[in-house]
């Protein structure tokens, strides 16, 4: 079976030099920064060549297809030194400027020409990195398997050799063995295989290896649905907010005073959360650019709901708040009508269920189709997604399946006015996020379509306190589904092993890289734990940055920050952590920040209420001793 590898030439995020910011527009400069491989694209390369092995057959091949600027060449190259057989770069200044939604549509072009062109209608799959490290949406792949109508695997992490294509991949509810029961399929891999290295002949064979070069009328691309005129989103602003001031940090030399005041603010209570909240937007009679109600996808499992879903409906309320109108939610499974009074009490005016034996397990495609159908049926204007497994798998193709703008992983949704070229839109949705792996921060708005969608991670906003005098409208739905939709097999579910709690705990005690090793991260930062409890009421749990988790230090269920968890604890100790916006981006919510550096100008003190700069092989035991010294049990 022959196999397609999307990949990417992406900015080195992991070394950002300081001439690649521009401090004035605090934007980054991407043509300062080094160009790689997408590293989870190496990883789908190294699956597709296991494919080729597990469904062997005369002249299969894998080929790898990117799309980018003329120097994107030396990521094809790589990839032929890594065992890929051909490659094909598409390339025109047509495609330059496109979001997902447009990227997407062009890629399905050029896999259909490679499928009548160069596989003569042979069986073939595609295998792409689950995202990439300066968009980091999961959104492309999705979109291109809603383009072709394929089956969509997603977080795959192994192949069986045995009895067929069986594939491992974490599902919405536990790891999943499933079979693709249709050809071809989309395959979007995590970082979990072991990836093929190159060798010296295939990277000498390479450079002399002649490359296809495809422009958009070759692929007989529509020219309003690629590039910038195809976009569906566009960026308002960027912005690096480790550059501003948020808080304004109380310093400390001694931890025995620090320890006290930590003690003495943590048992004051909650901080008013009106006090950092903006004012509510007024419409003052204006016309709304967008028209309909405020909709959330609502996630549940076993009849039960997913937390984030309850806080997207209260985020739903504010939003709906601000521009006069209703709150949908959209609840889609078998025998899960019971749930619709739970969502009217946390917020929701009407629940659009769906109930059909097919929706008993998630699969992509009767899923899209049910909550499509309902989207281009009733319009909302906005649709809010839990940023999950099944949200990043569900959300793009419906997005794309409804010609919807969608913004992936936001941590901040706000209503306001903009004004564009000359144009003012009025009561628009600005979505702000993380882009190119945390180090930036982008607002985007939604255009050219009639809803604007968003994924949201879990964490961001809270979950309102449910009313039990609220009462809505039920619809229901009957989805146009058969058995035909249902294109994979799932042959078991394995419970995941059970996570860290972090994400629910009253005080996060994180460490990073600063700490060196992992016996000192051990040492520390459990005895600071065990020290705080008992000492302040509240669950403590153990947090570390994206650094730490990389070193071994802790596992990444443990991980807070754009690639792990958003947590919003009372009390958050960040200790040896830089403050990278990655990691900023996880816990910029917690009521009380301590932060321990040995870096005066560590980043992490815009964000702390109280800060120490000292060595933490000195500043830590005395910390530890100060709050053991307080314990009240």
């Amino acid at each position: 079976m022959h196999a397609i590898v999307l990949v990417k030439q992406v900015p080195d995020v992991s070394n950002i030099p300081e001439e690649a910011w521009d401090r004035e527009k605090g934007t980054l400069r991407r043509g300062v920064l080094d160009s790689v491989l997408n590293p989870l694209d190496l990883h789908a390369l190294t699956l597709a060549l296991d494919l080729r092995q597990a469904a062997p057959a005369a002249g299969s091949r894998v080929l790898c297809l990117t799309m980018g600027p003329p120097q994107a060449k030396a990521i094809l190259f790589e990839c032929l030194a890594r065992g890929a057989d051909e490659a094909v770069l598409m390339t025109d200044r047509a495609f330059g400027g496109a979001d997902t939604w447009a990227t997407a549509y062009a890629l399905a072009r050029g896999i259909r020409k490679i499928e009548r062109e160069l596989f003569r209608g042979e069986p073939y799959a595609i295998v792409a990195g689950m995202q990439s490290v300066d968009g980091d949406t999961a959104q492309v792949p999705a979109q291109v398997a809603e383009d072709l109508d394929l089956e969509h695997i997603a977080y795959a992490q192994a192949l069986e050799l045995t009895d067929g294509v069986v594939i491992r991949r974490i599902g919405p509810t536990g790891m999943e063995t499933v079979r693709p029961l249709a050809r071809p399929f989309l395959v979007t891999v995590t970082a979990c295989t072991q990836p093929s290295y190159r060798s010296f002949h295939r990277s000498r064979a390479s450079r002399r290896q002649a490359l296809l070069e495809w422009n958009a009328q070759a692929i007989e691309a529509d020219p309003q649905r690629i590039g910038l005129p195809g976009s569906r989103t566009q960026v308002f602003r960027i912005f690096s907010p480790s550059e501003e001031k948020h808080k304004s940090c109380r310093y400390f030399t001694d931890a025995a005073p620090l320890a006290a005041a930590v003690r003495e603010r943590y048992l004051q209570g909650p901080a008013q959360a009106a006090a950092v909240q903006g004012r509510a937007y007024e419409l003052d009679g204006k016309q709304a650019s967008y028209h309909g109600d405020v909709w959330v996808y609502v996630e549940q499992a076993e009849g039960q709901i997913n937390d984030v879903s309850l806080e997207l409906l209260s985020e739903a309320r504010k939003l709906a708040a601000d521009l006069k109108v209703h709150v949908g939610a959209v609840l889609p499974g078998h025998n899960v009508g019971s749930l619709a009074p739970s969502l009217m009490a946390q917020g929701a005016d009407v629940v659009y269920l769906a109930d059909d034996p097919l929706l008993r397990h998630f699969r992509p495609i009767p899923y899209k189709k049910t909550v499509g159908e309902l989207v281009v049926k009733y319009r909302p204007q906005i649709m809010l997604f839990g940023a999950t497994p099944l949200g990043r798998e569900l959300a793009p193709r419906v997005a794309y399946g409804s010609d919807a703008g969608l913004t992936a992983d936001c941590t901040s949704l706000e209503i306001d006015d903009v004004e564009r070229s000359g144009v003012t839109l009025t009561a628009i949705l600005k979505q702000t996020r993380p882009a190119l792996g945390g180090n930036i921060m982008a607002t985007i708005m939604t255009k050219g379509s009639q809803t604007q969608m968003a994924t949201v991670r879990p964490g961001v906003f809270k979950a309102a306190a449910p009313d039990l005098t609220r009462a809505g409208t039920v619809i229901r739905h009957a989805p146009a589904l058969s058995e035909a939709d249902i294109r994979t097999d799932i042959l078991s579910i394995a419970p995941l092993p059970p996570r860290s709690g972090v994400a629910e705990a009253e005080i996060v005690v994180s460490g990073g890289r600063g700490l060196g090793a992992r016996v000192r991260y051990e040492r520390h930062l459990r005895g600071l734990a065990a020290a705080i409890t008992g000492t302040l009421p509240g669950r403590v749990e153990l947090g570390a940055s994206r650094m730490a988790v990389e070193d071994g230090f802790i596992g990444h269920d443990h991980q807070v920050g754009q690639t792990g968890q958003t947590v919003q604890p009372r009390l958050y100790f960040a200790i040896g952590i830089s403050g990278a916006v990655q990691h900023v981006s996880g816990m910029q919510n917690a009521d009380i920040v301590v932060a321990i550096n040995k870096d005066a100008h560590a980043r992490i003190f815009n964000y702390a209420d109280f800060g120490m700069v000292a060595d933490l092989e000195t500043a830590l035991p005395a910390l530890t001793e100060a709050f053991a010294a307080g314990r009240t049990t």
